[in-house]
Formats: C-alpha cells, sequence, structure tokens
C-alpha cells in the first residue's frame, strides 16, 4: 500500500496543501496583525491629536476672555504663542487639567513639555511606569509622530504614541497616549491557536477526500490488474473490460487491448507457423526416410542409388522451398521487408519471371503465354513483384493438368495496372473460396494431390497490400481460375 499510486497521490496532495495553508495562515496572521497595529495608531494619533487641539482652543480661549475682546486670526496665534514661550505653558495645562477634567479618563495620557518635564498626566497612567525617555522626544521633536511599543508586565503591551504639538513652525509639547495590547494580542493568540490546528485538520480531511477520489479514480485500473492477471496464453482472445471514462484509464486499457490483439495475433501465427511447417515437412521427411530404410536393406546398382539421390533431391528441394515461403510469410507479418520504391514495367517483369519455369511448364507440357501492352507501368520492388508473380505461376502450373495453358497480362485499365493470370485448371470450389487467400490454409486442389498450405497466396495478398494494390480471384469448378492483381498506375 505505501508504494501505491494512490498512496502517493495522497501523500503529496497532503503535503502540498499544508505548504499551501501554512503559507495562507501566515500571509493571514501577518495582515491580521498589520491591519490590527495600523487600527490601533490611528487611535492613538486621533486621541492625541484631539487633546493638542483640546489645549490649544482652551489657552486661546483664555487670552480672549482677557483681552476683553476680538482678537483678529493673524494676532491670536502670536500672543498665544507669546505667552506659552515665555513659561506659561505649565499653568496653562494645570488650569486646562482643572476645568476640563480630560484626564481623568481611562485611557492614559501624558502632556510633556519640549525639554522633556512633565506637565500634566492621567491617574491611570501611574500603573503603567512608561518612563519619559529622551530618544523619543528628540525623534518626535524632529516633527515626526513616533509609535512604540513596551512590555509592562508578562504577557500584558501596550503602544504609546508621542505627538509633537507646534506653534508658527516651534515645538511647544508633547502629548503621550498610551492604549493597552492586551485585548488585540489575545485575539491574534487566538486566531493563532485557530491556525494551528485548523491547517492539519483541513489536511487531514482532504487527504481522506482525497483518498477516497484517489481510490474511485483508480477503481477501474485495479479491475484492469485483475483481469490481467486472468490472462494466460491459453486466454489471450479474453480482453479487459474498458471503462467509459474519456481519460487516460480509458486510453490505457484501449492500448491494452491493442497490444493483446497483436499478441493473440502473434501466437495465432506461431501455431499456424509450427502446424504448417510440421505438415509440410512431414510428407517429404517420410519420404525420404522410408527411401532410405529401404535402399539400405540390400545392396543397390549404381543407377539404383543415383535414383534415390535423385529422387532426394527433389524432395530436398521441395522442402527448401517451403522452408523458404515460411520465412518469408514470416518476414511479412514481422514488418521485417522493406520497400524500395521504383517504377517497373509489368510486362517485362511477367516475361523475366515466365522464363524462369519454362523447365517446369514443358515438364508438364502446358503451354504458358505472357501478354502485355506497352508502358504498363508499377510503382514497387522488383523482389517482392518477382515473388507475387512467382506464387501466381507455380500455383497456376500446379492446377493446371498435361495440355493446359497458362496465360499471364499486363493491362492497364482507368488508373489500374492489372496483372492477371489465368489457367485451365479444375477451378476452385465455392466452399474454398472465400479461404484460399488465407496463410496456412491447406487443401488438396492440385495434379498431384500434393496438399497445398495456402502459403504462397497468403504472401500474395500481403505484397499486393504492401503495394497500395488488391488481389481477387474468379472460377468455377471445371473451367480454370483467374487471379486478378491491381495496382495504382504510376501518374494516375
Amino acid at each position: 500500500m505505501i508504494r501505491s499510486i494512490r498512496f502517493t497521490l495522497t501523500l503529496w496532495y497532503g503535503a502540498i496543501l499544508i505548504v499551501i495553508l501554512s503559507l495562507f495562515a501566515g500571509i493571514l496572521y501577518a495582515n491580521v496583525k498589520a491591519n490590527l497595529l495600523r487600527d490601533i495608531d490611528r487611535l492613538l494619533a486621533s486621541e492625541a491629536d484631539g487633546v493638542g487641539d483640546a489645549i490649544s482652543s482652551f489657552g486661546k480661549a483664555e487670552l480672549e476672555a482677557r483681552q476683553g475682546k476680538d482678537v483678529s486670526p493673524g494676532e491670536v496665534p502670536g500672543s498665544f504663542y507669546e505667552e506659552v514661550r515665555h513659561g506659561g505653558l505649565a499653568e496653562l495645562v494645570g488650569r486646562w487639567v482643572q476645568v476640563t477634567d480630560e484626564l481623568d479618563t481611562v485611557r492614559p495620557i501624558r502632556v510633556v513639555s519640549g525639554n522633556g518635564e512633565t506637565l500634566a498626566f492621567s491617574p491611570s497612567l501611574s500603573k503603567w511606569a512608561i518612563p519619559v525617555s529622551s530618544p523619543t522626544l528628540l525623534t518626535a521633536g524632529a516633527g515626526k509622530t513616533l509609535y512604540e511599543t513596551y512590555s509592562i508586565a508578562v504577557g500584558h503591551r501596550a503602544r504609546m504614541v508621542t505627538y509633537p504639538v507646534f506653534e508658527q513652525g516651534h515645538l511647544i509639547y508633547f502629548i503621550q497616549v498610551i492604549i493597552s495590547m492586551l485585548q488585540t494580542d489575545e485575539s491574534l493568540e487566538r486566531l493563532k491557536s485557530w491556525l494551528f490546528w485548523l491547517i492539519p485538520a483541513t489536511a487531514i480531511l482532504a487527504s481522506l477526500i482525497g483518498w477516497f477520489l484517489a481510490s474511485l479514480a483508480l477503481r477501474p485500473v485495479g479491475r484492469m490488474i485483475h483481469e490481467a492477471r486472468q490472462m494466460s496464453e491459453s486466454r489471450l482472445h479474453r480482453r479487459i473490460v474498458v471503462p467509459k471514462t474519456g481519460d487516460e484509464v480509458q486510453e490505457l486499457g484501449s492500448t491494452f487491448n491493442e497490444m493483446l490483439d497483436r499478441f493473440e495475433r502473434g501466437f495465432k501465427r506461431l501455431r499456424q507457423f509450427s502446424a504448417a511447417a510440421s505438415h509440410e515437412l512431414r510428407t517429404p521427411l517420410t519420404v525420404m526416410k522410408g527411401e532410405m530404410e529401404l535402399v539400405l536393406r540390400k545392396s543397390r546398382t549404381e543407377e539404383e542409388y543415383e535414383r534415390v539421390f535423385r529422387n532426394q533431391l527433389s524432395v530436398v528441394n521441395d522442402m527448401v522451398h517451403v522452408v523458404e515461403q515460411l520465412l518469408a510469410v514470416a518476414h511479412a507479418e514481422d514488418g521485417e521487408m522493406a520497400v524500395h520504391w521504383e517504377t517497373l514495367e509489368l510486362g517485362v517483369l511477367l516475361r523475366s519471371v515466365a522464363q524462369g519455369f519454362d523447365a517446369i511448364a514443358n515438364g508438364k507440357n502446358i503451354s504458358v503465354q505472357v501478354l502485355e501492352e506497352k508502358a504498363v507501368n508499377v510503382q514497387g520492388e522488383r523482389r517482392l513483384l518477382e515473388r507475387l508473380v512467382a506464387n501466381l505461376l507455380e500455383n497456376a502450373i500446379k492446377h493446371t493438368p498435361p495440355e493446359g495453358r497458362v496465360t499471364l497480362e499486363a493491362v492497364r485499365r482507368g488508373g489500374q495496372s492489372l496483372l492477371i493470370v489465368r489457367d485451365t485448371g479444375k477451378g476452385i470450389s465455392a466452399e474454398d473460396m472465400p479461404k484460399i487467400f488465407d496463410k496456412f490454409f491447406s487443401h488438396q486442389q492440385s495434379q498431384e494431390g500434393i496438399p497445398s498450405t495456402g502459403i504462397g497466396l497468403g504472401l500474395c495478398r500481403w505484397i499486393a497490400e504492401v503495394h497500395k494494390g488488391k488481389i481477387e480471384v474468379t472460377s468455377r469448378p471445371g473451367q480454370g481460375a483467374e487471379f486478378t492483381v491491381s495496382f495504382p498506375a504510376p501518374g494516375a
């Protein structure tokens, strides 16, 4: 199971999911933390700015009341600034605290002068124990609102803003507002805890779902494996059931069945080849064995030995011919015959092959005639086409009685180059007609009564198909047979 595709897919799916969820959780946590901190800083700045506006408004209102008259907008800031600059800031802040009570709030607030002196602070600030830091005031004095985080107790942090207040471009004082981050930190901790447990729980649940889906997807493969294990050499006719999934599993099943088709054809050819070889070679070997045993029973004359040797040579030649035909068919089935294309004149090819059969035909007193039209060309390989013509001619001579006639004809009709072989033999029965081109088909049609394997005609059909042609036969019992091979004419 550990090495199964299902387990591997689930493992990879779970691991990738954990990595993705971890990245997502990290980004989510960082964004939530940054947003909460940004909201806290915005709240602190708003409160500090409000305190500064309240003190400035209070001071300017006092100044107007003391003067007993309306002060123009251009004069008030100057007068207020002059009062603050000459040491009136501490008294102003004190009066503001007494009159407004704005520091009596839950939120700790501290007002610090420009030189670091604490002018006023909320009562609640005493428990925070956050000192006034000179570097902080120095940085904020440069005109930058500064935000800092302090740890005031174990597990308790606070956020403080140092807000500078300016009048006429001059630093007057600082306002520091502090807020507890306890609730924020608790929220972030709860979020972290949720993410910590949610990621593995989600990964486990998704892995279980992935395991189920992988099992569902691979179930057809399991069935195919089971069916494939039931097959053997004697059961090659069986095929696996291809699931109609429209995916790679269906393609795998179809490919496997196609492979089984090739295996079955190969085993069938092997059995047929073995049967044909055994059948064809058994008779001549038996004849040879019988003649040898007979000649060795007693001494013979030289003429008798010569006759036996000639008979043996004739039988050996027949065996060589059978073996050549069998090997030719085997090579043809295996695709080992490479075709070298060239343009050939069919009439010249017929005459060349027919000359090689003159002795055989004359021995049976059979007339072999070649009829040809001019320029009947075919595109193909000479060696294969010569074998095609030789097999057809040999078959015709074998099945033609003495004083008979065999005709070879090359003719062009339409866009086809035709090779026609006619004989005046006994013909082919209607029962055997559909099977004569099957390799290793045996019948007793020859004049000598010797079984014919059909190897030659089977090879003829293969050669015709290789040359993009086809072979047909017409025959009536007692009236001979006519084989017609049609090829595409070059340039047609």
